[in-house]
């Protein structure tokens, strides 16, 4: 084995060039010892017998010459070592960093499993609910099924829908949803409580808007025209809450997909292709002005009939609401 392999091995090993100069620092110390040293026996033999040579002058000549030298050396290479380990550190804080980034981009990672996870099981727990929906004579408290309808499912708001607008009371529709819930409410209640859920849970996570309205949009995905129409009423009766399940519906344009159809008198529109009435007096609850007119945010989205009929209407400018009934 080389002597500097056996430097090597007691000095350690480095990726630059520290491990070679404290090589170099070595060998040119042993050289200046050697050369002191042999120096020092010349000048004696060529100078002085061997009786009268002094031990404490060849010691003093040694050591007076040598030790500033090798202190020299010592320095140097204490300055390297020095840099060695602020390399080193360097290179720790470095490793240190890839980790602590690695660490975070796994916490961001698990963070977004869990929520997606959570919102895939709220969804499957919307589903289980939408299934085990019924409307017949057995689960009616108050409310007379004149159709003698027994469906389940998504079939049921088609059902509830029928039963809001039967002919005589056409008209009144958002009242008779309203009369519906108040007797009938443990029917479809629990359904849009736990949609309600699902729209907080997104509004309320740490997600960009982007992401937010990408959950939404799967939400959105799920629900029927007959779905969208009764969640349409559902938002505007007083007795749902004090308008928060609407912003979010406004806010994620929940209702872009709803089914408008426009009447040619009373601004009487349609829902969900049926003829099931509402008026824009409503139907403007769901747009937000800003006070130049601008829409500011809408249920609808980009909906057609939306912004050719309502996205046009501003209340603080026209002074009055258009009317909910015909004259």
């Amino acid at each position: 084995m080389s002597i500097y392999k056996k430097f090597e091995n007691i000095v350690g090993k480095t990726e630059d060039d520290t491990t070679k100069n404290l090589y170099s620092i070595f060998k040119f110390a042993v050289l200046i010892t050697v050369t002191v040293l042999a120096l020092n026996l010349i000048l004696r033999i060529e100078y002085f017998n061997l009786s009268e040579w002094k031990l404490g002058e060849f010691g003093d000549f040694f050591g007076g010459v040598l030790n500033p030298i090798l202190t020299f050396l010592m320095f140097l290479g204490l300055i390297i070592t020095i840099v060695m380990q602020k390399t080193e550190l360097a290179l720790a804080r470095k490793e240190f960093s890839k980790t602590a980034s690695a660490l975070k981009e796994q916490s961001v990672s698990s963070k977004q499993q869990v929520l997606e996870n959570t919102f895939f099981n709220l969804l499957k727990i919307h589903n289980d609910t939408l299934e085990s929906l019924r409307f017949n004579d057995e689960v009616l408290c108050c409310a007379i099924n004149t159709e003698n309808e027994k469906t389940s499912g998504r079939a049921v708001f088609s059902s509830i829908l029928s039963w809001i607008n039967i002919e005589e009371r056409v008209e009144n529709t958002l009242d008779n949803y309203m009369m519906f819930q108040e007797t009938e409410n443990h029917v479809v209640g629990h359904y849009f409580r736990g949609l309600y859920q699902i729209l907080k849970f997104i509004n309320d996570c740490e997600l960009s808007e982007m992401e937010k309205e990408k959950y939404s949009r799967l939400l959105r995905a799920q629900l029927s025209s007959d779905e969208l129409a009764l969640l349409y009423f559902n938002c505007i009766t007083p007795s749902v809450d004090s308008g928060q399940f609407r912003s979010l519906l406004i806010k994620f344009k929940i209702l872009e997909h709803l089914r408008l159809g426009k009447e040619d008198f009373w601004e009487r529109f349609t829902l969900s292709g049926r003829s099931v009435y509402t008026f824009k007096c409503d139907l403007v609850k769901y747009v937000e002005f800003n006070e130049d007119g601008s829409v500011q945010g809408s249920a609808f989205g980009n909906n057609p009939t939306a912004m050719k009929e309502l996205h046009s209407h501003n209340n603080s400018s026209q002074g009055t609401q258009p009317s909910c009934a015909p004259a």
